[in-house]
């Protein structure tokens, strides 16, 4: 998982605490059990477990009468992700849009195949994403 993270989003630590959230028992872990089960420095853990906040990966919990704070994924958090495709699918959009003026006249769809391709998806993502979330359920349920 740190090696796959490390290839699109961000460092090997943070994609070794997100597999390591995503296997562990219990699904919540302090900062002192993540360090511990990866063996990386605490301020690692501080400064990923932060970042994968920020991504809405992770989320903080504590339980009464215990000082601690722990960590787990968010739930559905696989489900979230896909859905702020859309806001990639947006940008993708708005730059196809802010080109405009700018088309090549000799092979345009360099400029223009990205906002073709976004509208694409954009227009297919709800029912896509209402299809996923049927099919969890279904397999969920085996």
């Amino acid at each position: 998982m740190g090696r796959w993270w490390e290839t699109g989003t961000g460092s090997r630590s943070a994609g070794r605490i997100l597999g390591w959230l995503m296997i562990c028992e219990p699904p919540h872990q302090s900062a002192t059990e993540l360090v511990s089960a990866l063996e990386i420095s605490t301020g690692s853990v501080s400064t990923q477990v932060r970042f994968l906040e920020e991504l809405e990966f992770v989320e903080r919990v504590t339980f009464p009468g215990d000082r601690v704070t722990y960590y787990q994924l968010k739930p559905d958090v696989w489900v979230h992700v896909m859905w702020t495709e859309i806001d990639h699918l947006k940008r993708m959009q708005a730059i196809s849009e802010a080109a405009a003026d700018v088309v090549p006249g000799e092979r345009p769809h360099r400029v223009t195949d990205v906002g073709l391709i976004a509208q694409f998806f954009l227009d297919k993502w709800p029912a896509f994403m209402e299809e996923l979330l049927e099919y969890l359920d279904k397999e969920r349920d085996k």
